[in-house]
């Protein structure tokens, strides 16, 4: 509220504003305003602010100041004003009625109440501020006194009448009214009365006296009437500072009530209140949408009705208070997880009331907690199982390279071993498997070689798979070299049992390398296994199926087999290599009917070199490419030269790496070769080891080949795995019986050996056979008994250069004798 200026004005508004503006139901609080009175110097003066008496002296000097008082509501003023101007108006009636009473005529009567009906009228006035219509209003009231003392005579009785009439000017607690009441009576008494005594004071009394006395009752009034107005005000003060202070808090109060209304009516969970024997007394819009009842359906029905689990307790002030989860129910009969949160309501004297409930539906929440709780074991079973595909071979489940260096690295920095052993082991022929039936047959053949090796090693060794067909074993805390030789011989043992896949079986071997540590070993797990592959890499060249302990010499003995890789490589441009040839006979006729192509090496600084000695690097190094094609082409050669010295046609028959068939290059060569030579590709023929012919790689070579007429043999059969409806599939012509199925014929125990097994074989898919390692007439006799077509061996000549086979040919004899 805007506090009204203050005004020493004795007939200025108190609020300084007009009277018929609206106030408000409080009043202001308005700073005090001393207005001060100076009577003379040295005289006492009584100051009294706002109401409260306060005796000041001032350097000698007391100030009397009247309380300023309180603006009221303009409702409150104008009751208090309605109530002096009645009391005006029956004094209006009352003083021309004293007059003719007092034997005044009606005229003197009238004239007499002229003063007083103008101050009426002014106090009347609407368009004047409070200021002037109050202190009218107080003039009004002191002149009626003031006429009744005069139409009495100066009677003292009538002087009374001021003191009866002075407290309606207190009325409007405000300085201005009762100023001018307080001068009138000075004036009146002091003034008129010495001037005018007979019109004041009886006229029997002496005036000075009467003066005196008069003014004495009228301070004292006026006195009575401050102590009053004081007593008022401070009490006023008082009530409207409680009120004020109450209206604060009621309205703090409506304002957080209103807040937790709004928040009540707004909030999406249910908020229920039910008095202790459990009767809804309350319901928000959050449980008509959660429950489905309208408030008007349930308020007064018991709380029974909303509970789906264990039943509710006569007295629900027993339930414990904080938060639970209870089943609840809908309208439909629906049942779902609720979260109530109980609180119990107390009355001022602490006594329980009832109980409110918030209920909110966590359905969902535990829904989703569930499958947050599967999703983790989930997460945390992928996390095993990554960390399990981390540190293990996907193929064989074996450890991976990681998990080997692992444990490698902490077996080497345990100083309490004596020795570790690192054992690598590389399969032989694995490509073979690859090659002949599909990577899928090699896959089965690498999971059962990993089973085997994880029973053939020591329940605290690792075996792991580094990739391909490579496998390393570590062996912790060992005796000495011989004991894992003991180990590794084992492992190889194991590897020769078949591998049975579907109809088929797969043998193959392997070659083991071994390195130990020593005492103060300082080689990482990289130096162990390069020195373990290099023994493995020294027992795979020394005949595969071996088993070899690195030792340092070892290096020497790579360096010497990479310096043969380097020779080979120059053999072909530089014409070290020969091809010899090993005659065929028709067993049937004794004749020769064809020959195989050998290749050997004829080196300048190592003599002649065996193919043993030189093939499976040439094999492992890739130099095969080069010498196939060399030998292919000095084959064709031979073949225009004997035909153009007049020798029968002989089938030429050789070897090939089965690399050549998967790569596709092999017929492209053969057909090159034959054209620069003038031959017929017909009489070519390409032996093709048996693991190798009925691999879906190598068939498609096969039949590429076989397209440009030239023959197929499968060479050693018996020896590798095969499947026979794919041989039967494939464009075949010829079959070879290995030399040891040869080696263990006799004349007299033929039948029921591999060789009549192989022979029955080829009859039964026309395809001929040929007999290779014949040396002995015993075996010729048994491959004649059990139908053989042809044979090769040293009985009938060992590969010998191409003017040696003319010789043999032209002297038209049979090498054998003919049956």
């Amino acid at each position: 509220m805007t506090q009204p200026a203050g005004n020493t004005g004795a007939l200025q508004d108190a609020e300084g504003v007009p009277p018929d503006r609206p106030r408000g139901l409080l009043p202001p609080v308005l700073p005090p305003l001393r207005p001060v009175l100076p009577l003379s110097r040295g005289r006492a003066v009584l100051a009294l602010p706002r109401g409260r008496a306060m005796l000041a002296l001032p350097r000698g000097r007391a100030v009397l100041a009247l309380p300023r008082g309180r603006a009221m509501p303009f409702e409150q003023w104008a009751a208090h004003h309605a109530f002096v101007l009645r009391t005006l108006t029956v004094l209006l009636l009352a003083v021309p009625a004293y007059a003719l009473l007092r034997g005044h005529g009606p005229v003197a009567a009238v004239l007499h109440a002229l003063p007083l009906l103008a101050l009426v009228l002014v106090a009347r006035t609407g368009w004047l501020n409070r200021s002037t219509r109050a202190g009218a209003a107080a003039l009004g009231l002191m002149t009626t006194a003031a006429l009744a003392v005069q139409l009495s005579g100066g009677a003292t009785e009538a002087h009374f009448l001021f003191f009866a009439l002075l407290p309606l000017a207190a009325l409007y607690a405000a300085r201005a009214p009762f100023l001018l009441a307080i001068a009138f009576v000075a004036v009146h008494h002091f003034v008129f009365g010495t001037l005018y005594p007979h019109a004041v004071f009886d006229h029997h009394a002496a005036p000075l006296p009467m003066a005196a006395l008069h003014a004495g009752f009228v301070l004292l009034e006026s006195w009575a009437c401050l102590v009053a107005w004081r007593r008022f005000d401070d009490r006023r003060e008082h009530v409207e500072a409680l009120v004020a202070e109450r209206t604060a808090e009621l309205s703090a109060q409506r304002d957080e009530l209103a807040g937790l209304a709004a928040v009540v009516q707004s909030t999406a969970d249910a908020v229920v209140t039910a008095t202790p024997d459990g009767h809804l007394t309350s319901w928000n819009p959050g449980a008509e949408r959660l429950y489905g009842w309208r408030a008007a359906e349930v308020l007064g029905r018991h709380a029974s009705l909303l509970s789906a689990g264990e039943p509710l307790p006569d007295d629900l002030t027993t339930l414990p208070t904080g938060t639970m989860e209870r089943r609840q129910r809908r309208r439909d009969g629906s049942v779902f997880d609720g979260l109530v949160t109980l609180s119990t309501i107390r009355g001022d004297d602490g006594t329980p009331t009832g109980v409110a409930a918030i209920t909110r539906d966590i359905t969902g929440r535990k829904r989703a907690e569930v499958q947050a709780h599967a999703t983790a074991r989930m997460l945390e079973q992928q996390a095993g199982e990554l960390a399990h595909r981390a540190l293990h071979d996907p193929l064989t489940g074996l450890a991976n390279r990681a998990l080997m260096q692992d444990r490698l690295e902490h077996a080497l920095a345990d100083r309490r071993a004596r020795r570790h052993a690192v054992l690598l082991l590389d399969l032989d022929d694995f490509k073979a498997v690859n090659d002949g039936a599909g990577h899928e047959a090699g896959d089965a053949v690498l999971s059962a070689v990993a089973r085997r090796l994880e029973c053939s090693v020591r329940p605290a060794d690792t075996v792991a798979r580094l990739g391909g067909d490579e496998f390393v074993v570590l062996m912790e805390d060992v005796e000495g070299s011989c004991d894992v030789v003991t180990v590794a011989e084992r492992l190889l043992r194991a590897l020769r049992e078949p591998v049975v896949w579907g109809d088929e079986r797969f043998t193959v071997g392997g070659s083991v390398g071994v390195t130990l540590t020593d005492a103060g070993d300082r080689r990482g797990m990289d130096d162990l296994l390069r020195d373990a592959d290099l023994a493995m890499y020294v027992a795979k060249s020394g005949g595969k199926n071996r088993v070899r302990v690195f030792e340092r010499g070892m290096r020497e003995e790579v360096a010497a087999q990479d310096e043969l890789v380097r020779d080979l490589r120059a053999a072909v441009p530089s014409g070290e290599l020969r091809v010899l040839y090993q005659p065929q006979v028709d067993l049937r006729t004794g004749a020769v009917t064809g020959v195989e192509a050998l290749a050997r090496w004829q080196s300048g600084s190592r003599g002649w070199v065996e193919p043993a000695g030189f093939i499976p690097a040439a094999e492992a190094t890739g130099v095969i490419d080069a010498i196939d094609d060399w030998v292919i082409g000095q084959a064709c050669a031979q073949l225009r030269s004997w035909d153009a010295a007049g020798l029968p046609e002989l089938r030429m028959a050789v070897n090939v790496s089965p690399r050549r068939l998967a790569t596709g290059s092999l017929a492209g060569s053969l057909a090159a070769a034959a054209r620069s030579a003038g031959v017929d590709p017909g009489r070519l023929e390409i032996e093709v080891p048996e693991a190798v012919a009925s691999g879906p790689d190598a068939a498609a070579g096969i039949r590429e080949v076989r397209a440009l007429g030239v023959h197929v043999a499968i060479d050693d059969f018996g020896t590798g795995s095969s499947s026979l409806s794919r041989l039967q599939d494939l464009p075949l012509d010829r079959l070879k019986i290995d030399p040891s199925s040869v080696a263990l014929l006799a004349a007299d125990a033929a039948t029921g050996s591999l060789a009549d097994a192989v022979i029955a074989l080829g009859n039964s898919l026309g395809l001929e056979v040929v007999a290779e390692g014949v040396e002995q007439p015993a075996q010729l006799a048994a491959l004649r008994a059990l139908g053989c077509d042809a044979a090769q061996g040293h009985l009938f000549g060992s590969p010998v250069p191409p003017d040696a086979v003319e010789r043999l040919v032209r002297t038209g004899r049979p090498l054998v004798a003919v049956a």
